[in-house]
């Protein structure tokens, strides 16, 4: 089980088999797509999660419920998310509502829950994403950071940035994890330039400039001068 004491990379939650090679692939195919969804951070399904799913599977419900989310996967990478949210019963593919009715509370069945509430939030059901999110309850921080991530890109979504920037700036500081705290860090400033809130929207942005995880440090930049909070 992961915990939040252990800074945790890539290869740490990845096991040195083949299904490391699925998970980096899956982790290239995120940052070539994270600008496809309108401002709503892709990453919102942590990319650890994904390395997170190939190490879960011990109990006999929570072996099936991996076993089909892996199978599900390939329609929420291929971003049809309504497929995803139905399943494809021509191919034997379950949909996540399923899994998630039938194994929400073994761990795969948490991870489920996280990619459901991302595939509503990407198909415009904004009120069944938040639903979604909310009634999460996963044991790992991981997937609890990214629950409440998800609740932020709803409000996000529906232009209550005030409430997303608070929830982007809980998020970040749930898990220790340089990429993912910058990542919601952006997401977190971002949302405050768009509510108005200046001071805020500059402090957290410098603080995604200064985090050892140079990922977003040009996004920070460009959102910076967006917004007009370089001092000359």
């Amino acid at each position: 089980m992961l915990t939040a004491k252990k800074k945790l990379s890539s290869r740490e939650i990845t096991p040195k088999t083949t299904v490391a090679t699925i998970y980096y692939d899956a982790q290239e195919w995120i940052r070539k797509n994270s600008k496809l969804v309108g401002g709503i951070v892709l990453g919102v399904v942590a990319i650890i999660i994904i390395g997170y799913l190939y190490v879960s599977g011990k109990a006999a419900d929570d072996r099936e419920a991996n076993r089909q989310l892996r199978l599900v996967q390939e329609l929420y990478q291929q971003q049809q998310y309504k497929m995803a949210i139905m399943g494809d019963p021509n191919r034997g593919i379950p949909g996540l509502e399923e899994i998630v009715t039938k194994y929400g509370g073994t761990p795969t069945g948490e991870i489920a829950a996280v990619f459901l509430g991302n595939s509503y939030l990407y198909s415009g059901e904004y009120d069944k994403a938040l639903d979604t999110f909310e009634r999460a309850s996963p044991k790992a921080d991981v997937l609890r950071a990214a629950s409440v991530a998800g609740q932020a890109a709803v409000y996000e979504a529906k232009e209550d940035f005030a409430r997303a920037a608070k929830l982007y700036e809980r998020a970040a500081g749930m898990i220790d994890n340089d990429l993912l705290t910058s990542e919601r860090h952006l997401a977190a400033g971002r949302a405050y330039a768009l509510a108005g809130d200046k001071a805020k929207a500059k402090r957290l942005l410098e603080k995604v400039k200064e985090s050892k995880s140079t990922r977003f440090h040009v996004d920070a930049d460009r959102l910076l001068a967006k917004f007009g909070l370089i001092e000359y």
